[in-house]
């Protein structure tokens, strides 16, 4: 039996392993080295890792019995392929679902290699939980679980073999374990039972390209996470780096901004003194400027500023009175409007902030006894 060659990215080193049909009793594997099968040795669980050194992208395969993990072969139909995979698998999950025992069933299905059926195969979860904890507990994390049956090529005519005591089977409909029962009954003709040679063939087969992996699903190997790649450690090095350089840069700019802010306070400073030598810094030449124009009734600092702006936002108003007005030296303005609803007084306010003048307004206005809206407003040059 001719095999196809492997991808040219494939490894060519691994182990096959046989899971034995009841619990407890000894596996069967074989090393693969240079794509070619060594002869099969006997493994026991409690031997530990005896497997040697194994190369890190080498195939781990596991043969499951099949008396535990029968596969049927189901036409595909006129479906698209993943269409007719996933149907395969819903309508054998509702054929074998109901009356099986607690615990639950697993289904996993592939098209087969002339993509002209689905092969679908059916394992008790319990058996699934029980298989891969075995193989984590001697050290092997296989990519793919495969029904044993399966090394047996495709057929029209029913095919034979016994792997390492195991009976198998394969008819054109079906893949399962050998007993003379299911033979008489599902076997349409004398089965022909395969030598040696293709036999070896089949396991190489399987090894390299599984007809049907079991790790489906919730059984799926765990994909590698980015943040667990070799090179994820240079990256946090460079994103590092970048992200010094960005506070370098950042910290020269602001240094750069507040030598520039400092020498134009110190020029404003210096023309300030010019005229009031008794300022020292910018806010005691602010207030000494502002008193300067309120002497001299000019700036935001007199009386008649504010108040000219205060009459103009009014006069939009007519329903709006005011009932107290002051001044303070400061340069603030206070008074209290009085209007028939707090939508006057709203747009007053608006009108004097659109100005770009400083209002303060209590946090809630209130009737008074008369009905109207009363507000105290303040009202300054920024």
């Amino acid at each position: 039996m001719a095999l196809a060659d492997p991808a040219p990215d494939a490894p060519d080193e691994g182990l096959l392993i046989l899971l034995p049909a009841v619990a407890g009793e000894r596996w069967r594997w074989w090393r693969v080295s240079d794509g070619a099968l060594e002869g099969t040795r006997s493994y026991d669980p409690d031997e530990g890792e005896i497997w040697g050194s194994l190369p890190d992208d080498a195939r781990v395969v596991a043969l499951v019995p099949s008396a535990q993990a029968p596969v049927r072969t189901r036409p595909r139909g006129e479906m698209p392929l993943a269409q007719a995979v996933a149907a395969a698998r819903l309508e054998t999950e509702q054929t074998l679902g109901e009356g099986w025992e607690a615990g639950g069933l697993h289904i996993a299905a592939a098209p087969a290699a002339d993509e002209s059926a689905i092969l679908v195969a059916g394992a008790a979860q319990a058996d699934m939980d029980l298989w891969l904890a075995g193989l984590a507990a001697a050290g092997l994390m296989p990519q793919a679980l495969v029904p044993a049956a399966l090394v047996l090529p495709p057929t029209a005519t029913p095919l034979t073999a016994e792997l390492e005591g195991q009976p198998l089977v394969r008819t054109a409909d079906a893949a399962f374990a050998g007993e003379p029962e299911l033979v008489a009954a599902l076997a349409a003709g004398e089965p022909r039972g395969l030598d040696d040679d293709e036999l070896v063939a089949g396991l190489l087969a399987a090894w390299r390209d599984p007809p049907l992996n079991l790790r489906q699903g919730p059984y799926a190997p765990k994909r590698v996470s980015i943040f667990r790649l070799p090179d994820w450690t240079q990256l946090a090095r460079m994103a590092a780096v970048a992200a010094l350089l960005g506070f370098l840069v950042l910290a020269v700019e602001i240094v750069k901004l507040e030598w520039d802010a400092s020498a134009r306070e110190q020029a404003a400073l210096a023309a300030a003194q010019k005229r009031f030598p008794a300022a020292v810094d910018l806010a005691s030449a602010q207030t000494l400027v502002t008193a300067e124009l309120a002497r001299r009734g000019q700036g935001g600092g007199s009386f008649a500023v504010p108040a000219s702006a205060l009459l103009a936002a009014m006069r939009p108003i007519p329903s709006l009175k005011l009932r107290e007005l002051g001044y303070v030296g400061d340069g603030t303005l206070r008074f209290q409007a009085a209007a028939p609803t707090a939508d006057e007084i709203n747009k007053l306010l608006t009108a004097l902030q659109q100005e770009g003048w400083q209002v303060t307004v209590p946090p809630s206005l209130a009737p008074d006894p008369t009905g109207a809206t009363v507000a105290a407003i303040t009202v300054r040059a920024p």
